[in-house]
């Protein structure tokens, strides 16, 4: 279907005021919407929090943001987080963890009303953070995601951006390793 057929929600979508989740509560979204597949999970107050799935044994560091559409500085059919990551000093580049074989997840969870779409970037892409880093992600990838199980968008820098309405977040989790690894084994 043409974006273009999306043009008035598309409209109405970027100027929609909404208010972001607190850390718990995007943390409590992410795992309410995995239900039966999370094995364990950690404190929802921590940054990031850790997550075990099944039955596909995973083992995910999370760090998770409010995905906005602000005004001003974007343009209006961009969405995107402000990586901020735990004690990460404004004038270092910080690194996602890898350690405990856990792999990092770099995502957010982007809202309109009572919709919220989650957004999963690349972690691998993502190595050298600078201080309040943004990642970004079009309208339309988000908007694809309220009619289809699961949709995918590439960047100019090649990064693979996957998005799902909750019902199907385990399933971009799936398809955000399984693009992870080819990419692997394609090196």
């Amino acid at each position: 279907m043409p974006i273009r057929a999306f043009a008035p929600f598309l409209e109405e979508l970027m100027m929609a005021k909404t208010k972001k989740f607190k850390r718990e509560e995007l943390h409590s979204r992410f795992i309410d919407a995995l239900g039966d597949h999370v094995e364990c999970h950690s404190d929802l107050t921590e940054k990031p929090f850790l997550v075990d799935l099944k039955p596909r044994k995973l083992k995910l560091r999370v760090y998770l943001w409010n995905c906005t559409n602000p005004p001003g500085g974007r343009p209006l059919d961009e969405y995107k987080i402000q990586v901020i990551l735990p004690a990460h000093k404004t004038d270092k580049f910080a690194h996602l963890d890898y350690s405990e074989g856990r792999t990092p997840i770099i995502g957010g969870i982007a809202r309109d009303g009572e919709d919220i779409v989650f957004v999963l970037w690349d972690a691998d892409k993502h190595d050298d953070i600078p201080f309040s880093m943004n990642l970004q992600v079009k309208a339309d990838v988000i908007i694809r995601s309220l009619c289809e199980e699961v949709t995918e968008a590439i960047r100019k820098n090649d990064e693979r951006i996957v998005c799902a309405r909750p019902q199907f977040l385990y399933d971009a989790i799936i398809k955000r390793m399984d693009i992870s690894e080819a990419k692997e084994i394609g090196d």
